[in-house]
């Protein structure tokens, strides 16, 4: 898109300096280049057009080989070699300096259609900022009520996480995941994952069906080849009362926990945050640069998921016919979120800083550990067993940390941060209150206690990120004129106010600029004999970044043909 306003000198400076850096990092450069051109290739063969609301990633294909990366190797990369080889790149240091004279030096997101909207794929639905999930059905959860009939039969010890629990069958041969809350704090995990669950499905994600259950010592027998250990595993008695010793239990004696349905569909593993699945000619980009999960830092912002890292995803392949079927990408842990742990309440450092981190480290090394980090200024015990430590008083959307540096977080740029924020800024009130409610919290003041947090710390994002880009949306020709949303005022957080529009044409005519007090603009004066105009519309007296909107003449007048915030 053409850009719509003036050439800055400064950026000169800038980008002299981010084309010396990006000579330094070229080997890095072109291996990603070419990884990602092969994933054009493929897709261009469908002709597919900018324009489109679905990404086409669900064409058949044959079930690609069982893979995912290595769980402490993922760790010890993400968390330890990365964060080191970032310490001490010197491109990557020149490049940082270059953003400060104005230069972008950001790769944008590649799955973007002309509106700057992400289409619906296999990992994202757009849902609730373009069309409000009824508060009733959020009340309810991502799906309609199921539970695990009992009695249950535990078919396997949970094999992995911390969390304890097992693998049962129900009494209608369903297979489910069962995970108990902490000893001594029920609904924490299950609560956290119900709210977090039902939020992050109605902001445009795939989620399994999970489902708080309650249940008693006599509602579980275990599996006689288990029991007996005839298979290479066993589970005695007296290991399954060790399990659930470890467990919530509520006032009538009864286990706090939530059940996770099995998916359907063949389990292939967890992906690669750093590649794409090998044997997925539908996975069209490197995950580091598709917008959802680049501004998936903005909702676990929200919801205070510390734990986001490769494992939290899992990709099941779903058989449509004669063998052939798709890949479809599940957001699959959500319980680590608000104020859970899975041991208890989350670590007061969690949300504050990496589980190695480096700067921190550094700061503390050089103070002889005389700082004062900012967890330590949150007042995060709420004192509610089934809240945890969650906070919104200090929370500052743009410095919350997952335990590990996340590839697609670390790519993210104010665009796909605006993205995320809107999508946070959807959720009304009642919303957000249902969803709450969706967890059916015994403890009436972790409702209230929940729902003003999410509410507040809503607000905090909408404000910071609207703040870096104009949140002026949703552009449509109405009425003979470019109507949009100012989203900051639709929400209440800003009074009416004007804005500012820079208009050039395609022909290279003078540019126009002028105010308007309404987010609506007349267009029968502009451009009448162009056949395409280039806008770039502000909030006056705003520092935001503007959005950029391209109208092109048809038959029966203008239409908006692209989109740009930022």
């Amino acid at each position: 898109m053409r850009p719509a306003v003036g050439y800055r000198p400064a950026r000169a400076v800038g980008l002299a300096a981010l084309l010396f850096a990006l000579g330094a990092a070229s080997g890095a450069v072109a291996a990603d280049s070419e990884k990602q051109q092969t994933a054009r290739n493929s897709k261009d063969e469908l002709n597919i057009s900018e324009h489109t609301w679905v990404d086409h990633d669900r064409r058949p294909i044959q079930r690609p080989p069982d893979w995912e990366p290595s769980y402490w190797g993922s760790q010890l990369h993400q968390g330890f070699f990365q964060p080191l080889s970032h310490a001490f790149d010197i491109p990557d240091k020149l490049i940082w300096g270059a953003r400060k004279f104005g230069a972008g030096s950001k790769r944008e997101a590649v799955n973007v259609n002309a509106f700057d909207e992400v289409p619906n794929s296999s990992w994202f639905t757009n849902r609730n900022h373009w069309r409000p999930v009824p508060v009733a059905e959020m009340r309810e959860g991502p799906d309609r009520p199921l539970e695990p009939a009992k009695p249950w039969i535990i078919k396997h010890r949970k094999k992995r996480g911390f969390t304890v629990g097992f693998q049962i069958e129900d009494a209608k041969g369903k297979k489910w995941l069962v995970k108990l809350d902490p000893r001594g704090y029920p609904q924490l995990t299950a609560g956290a994952d119900m709210v977090s669950r039902t939020l992050m499905h109605a902001a445009g994600y795939n989620v399994p069906h999970n489902s708080p259950v309650r249940f008693r010592r006599a509602d579980v027998t275990i599996d006689p080849d288990l029991l007996k250990g005839t298979k290479g595993e066993h589970l005695t008695e007296a290991d399954l009362d060790s399990v659930l010793a470890q467990g919530a239990v509520f006032a009538d004696g009864s286990y706090s926990a939530f059940a996770s349905l099995f998916l359907s569909g063949h389990v292939l593993g967890a992906p690669s945050l750093e590649r794409r699945r090998p044997g997925d000619s539908n996975d069209w980009y490197l995950h580091r640069n598709r917008r959802e999960l680049r501004g998936l830092y903005v909702l676990v912002s929200w919801i205070g998921d510390w734990d986001s890292k490769d494992h939290q995803w899992l990709d099941m392949f779903v058989e449509t016919r004669d063998s052939l079927g798709y890949v479809k990408h599940y957001l699959l842990d959500v319980g680590s979120s608000l104020g859970a742990g899975a041991r208890g309440p989350k670590g007061l450092r969690s949300g504050y800083e990496y589980s190695f981190d480096l700067g921190y480290t550094a700061r503390r090394l050089v103070t002889f550990g005389l700082i004062t980090e900012p967890w330590r200024h949150a007042k995060q015990e709420t004192g509610i067993p089934s809240v945890g430590n969650f906070e919104a008083e200090t929370f500052k959307p743009e410095d919350f940390k997952s335990r590990l540096p996340h590839p697609g977080f670390r790519a993210m740029t104010d665009r796909d941060a605006y993205w995320g924020a809107k999508i946070v800024a959807s959720f009304s009130d009642a919303q957000i209150a249902a969803a709450v409610d969706a967890a059916k919290y015994e403890d009436p003041r972790a409702r209230e206690y929940l729902v003003r947090s999410l509410i507040a710390r809503r607000d905090k994002i909408a404000r910071h990120w609207f703040g870096r880009v104009a949140p002026l949306d949703f552009f449509r020709i109405q009425d003979g004129g470019l109507r949009f949303q100012d989203l900051a005022v639709d929400i209440g957080l800003e009074n009416a106010r004007s804005y500012v529009v820079e208009i050039e044409s395609e022909r290279g005519a003078p540019s126009k600029r002028f105010t308007f007090t309404k987010p609506g603009l007349p267009l029968e004066n502009l451009g009448a004999n162009e056949s395409r105009l280039y806008l770039s519309i502000s909030v006056d007296g705003s520092k935001a970044k503007a959005a950029h909107v391209e109208l092109t003449r048809k038959d029966n007048g203008w239409v908006v043909t692209r989109v740009r915030h930022g």
